[in-house]
């Protein structure tokens, strides 16, 4: 049985998918003596921008290592960990291919993980994860298409020799 670089790419998202349930659910509960839902009210922030800007402002201020290394994690890794996303939603979904198809997918999948985060106390539900990784999803998206437009000009300028 011969596999092509699709059936490969099949398997890397698969694995893909795999790491970031772990990244995303690993996560021990904490409730620190506090109800269900003062827990629930502690992890969701709802205010578009308020994590990203007490991390920006970490990032210009680094008085503290530790909170250094929380906000480039959070901020960074936030936009990088759904790059892949991007990439692999149109390379699969033909529907995909449409920008708005792939954010409408993303979306409800990033929005569906934030709300099981929260319910389950496996995280947060922040407006801010979800504004991160739309940029995320957006950048691998942007590169697949780059990437779909430079392969054809490749194959017409090999056909042309």
């Amino acid at each position: 049985m011969k596999h092509t670089l699709v059936d490969t790419l099949k398997y890397v998202f698969i694995i893909y998918c795999i790491i970031m349930l772990g990244l995303l659910f690993n996560r021990t509960p904490a409730t620190m003596g506090y109800s269900y839902a003062e827990v629930l009210e502690l992890n969701l922030n709802l205010v578009p921008f308020k994590t990203i800007m007490l991390y920006i402002n970490i990032l210009l201020n680094p008085a503290n290592l530790y909170l250094l290394e929380v906000a480039v994690v959070n901020l960074v890794g936030n936009l990088i960990v759904f790059i892949p996303l991007g990439l692999f939603l149109p390379l699969f979904w033909k529907r995909c291919h449409s920008f708005a198809w792939t954010m409408f997918y993303a979306v409800m999948t990033i929005v569906t993980v934030e709300v099981l985060q929260l319910f389950t106390l496996r995280g947060s539900c922040d407006i801010d994860d979800l504004i991160l990784n739309v940029i995320g999803v957006s950048i691998g998206y942007v590169c697949f298409h780059v990437g779909k437009h430079a392969h054809r000009k490749h194959q017409v300028k090999m056909f042309h020799n």
